[in-house]
């Protein structure tokens, strides 16, 4: 009996020895942890073909890396690879060697990973709120002491031809650790403009006083030195003390950087019956890219009456851009009202007609205008179905210009001739 129960005790053993054994050599934690800390230390010095070389099919991927660290295909900014550099070097990492999973059998492991990297974002806006350039930053980001972030992965792996890889096909954890690359492509410092600026001015205006105007534009004026350097810029206008406008990023580059307001840049501008924008004191604020002032000024927008345009007002008429009333080879043509210097100062509203050897082709909608020309067109920008040849100019003939104000009184009127060669 009792060497019965010694033989089922020996083959209990044997057989929980086998079942052991066979757990024992299906782990492989060690070769997991070792593939992902040659991994990690790819990643950290930012070795592409390494990094390749230790992902599940990851000659398909080399590319891509490449590409994504370079800035992908779109043009960087000044000092891009100093500053993708300097976030580069603060990465650091810690493998947690407790949580490792690896089974040869099913070809499969995992273990948990924490990144330490730079707070880039939060370094760029600390710098650019203390309006400190491109040299600071890279400073900044290298500061021993500066913020930093973390980020928790799992890294999964596949056992493949005896070797552990790190399985990540759309390089989705790669890229949430290189994200700065991307993030970098954002990072730009504003040279200082107002460094180019000489005074400002409000162009057309009496001493900054606008009267019966429809449009009001505040003018950074430059130093020679300024005359090439590219201005982007937003503006603000405020009536009252009311922000009532913020314009779109605008580019100008010149000696006189403009900042316009009225109907024609806002759709909402509130204006009086006569088109005059309405009274009040008007303040324009210009900023560049990165929120500093460049100009802040008011003026004073006033409305009296005025007399109305009439015939009498008519200093001369004239087909501008022609050759004494002839246009050869023109896709449009324009008479020209040039008032008298009473003239000049009231909105003119009027309607005009175009006839082409005596045949009526045109009528435009109700027109206003002010100041030396008071213009009437013709062409297909202004007439869908102006008649054109396949060159695109307008046809030939005696071409005649009525122009009339809104009660139908003839302000002008004169014939000029289209030829084509």
């Amino acid at each position: 009996m009792k060497a019965k129960k010694l033989m089922a005790s020996v083959l209990c053993a044997s057989m929980l020895l086998s079942l052991g054994g066979c757990a024992l050599f299906d782990k492989d934690d060690e070769g997991v942890l070792a593939a992902v800390t040659d991994y990690a230390e790819a990643v950290k010095k930012g070795k592409v073909s390494k990094i390749a070389d230790l992902l599940y099919e990851g000659n398909d991927l080399e590319d891509d890396i490449e590409a994504y660290i370079a800035g992908s295909t779109v043009e960087t900014p000044d000092g891009y690879a100093d500053v993708v550099s300097a976030i580069a070097d603060t990465i650091s990492y810690e493998i947690d060697e407790e949580s490792v999973e690896s089974s040869k059998k099913n070809k499969e492991g995992s273990v948990a990973i924490t990144w330490t990297i730079v707070d880039y974002d939060s370094i760029y806006e600390t710098v650019i709120e203390d309006d400190g350039n491109l040299e600071a930053f890279i400073d900044a980001l290298s500061d021993n002491g500066a913020d930093t972030m973390e980020i928790s992965q799992t890294l999964d792996l596949v056992y493949e031809n005896d070797t552990w890889l790190i399985d990540d096909s759309k390089l989705k954890d790669l890229y949430e650790v290189y994200d700065f690359y991307t993030a970098a492509l954002s990072f730009v410092f504003i040279p200082p403009l107002t460094d180019y600026i000489d005074y400002t001015i409000w162009y057309y205006s009496d001493d900054s006083v606008y009267e019966n105007y429809s449009q009001i534009e505040l003018d950074i004026v430059t130093f020679q030195a300024g005359e090439d350097v590219p201005f982007e810029f937003t503006y603000e206008y405020y009536r009252d003390g009311e922000l009532i406008f913020t314009s779109d990023v605008c580019e100008d580059q010149c000696h006189w950087i403009e900042a316009y307001y009225g109907p024609n840049y806002d759709s909402a501008a509130q204006v009086n019956e006569m088109g005059y924008l309405v009274p009040g004191q008007y303040r324009c604020v210009m900023y560049d890219l990165a929120g500093h002032v460049l100009a802040d000024s008011t003026c004073t927008v006033e409305v009296s009456e005025v007399a109305t345009a009439d015939v009498s007002m008519v200093d001369y008429i004239e087909w501008y851009y022609s050759d004494d009333g002839v246009y050869e080879n023109y896709s449009q043509i324009e008479l020209d009202i040039i008032p008298t210097s009473e003239g000049q100062s009231v909105v003119w509203t009027f309607y005009y007609e175009y006839y082409i050897d005596g045949e009526l082709v045109y009528v435009s909608d109700s027109c206003s205008d002010q100041g030396y020309w008071i213009e009437a067109y013709y062409g297909h920008n202004y007439d869908s179905e102006a008649q054109t040849t396949p060159e695109g100019y307008l046809i030939p003939g005696e071409y005649t210009c009525i122009i009339y104000d809104l009660s139908g009184n003839i302000l002008a009127q004169d014939t000029c001739t289209v030829e084509v060669n």
